[in-house]
């Protein structure tokens, strides 16, 4: 089964984008913690763009949480961008 299965609504022939009430519920406060209100995503590219903002900001959360935490994962994580900052 498809995980994004009722979460948004894509007519292929516009290209127009729509999440439903379920994308808002299961989606719309993960969104909203980067700045983004998914009901103002029209298009997948704009939907994709802002996924990605949306990982970039957990990835600088859970790296604020975890550095520092264990020796062994800080130098496995010492390359990333936001383990280094």
């Amino acid at each position: 089964m498809n995980a994004d299965a009722g979460l948004f609504l894509l007519d292929p022939a516009t290209g127009q984008l729509r999440f439903t009430a379920k994308g808002c519920a299961v989606l719309g406060s993960r969104f909203a913690r980067a700045g983004i209100d998914v009901r103002s995503l029209r298009t997948l590219e704009q939907a994709r763009a802002a996924a990605i903002e949306v990982t970039h900001q957990e990835r600088l959360a859970l790296a604020a949480t975890l550095k520092g935490a264990d020796p062994v994962l800080d130098a496995v994580m010492a390359e990333l961008p936001e383990w280094r900052d």
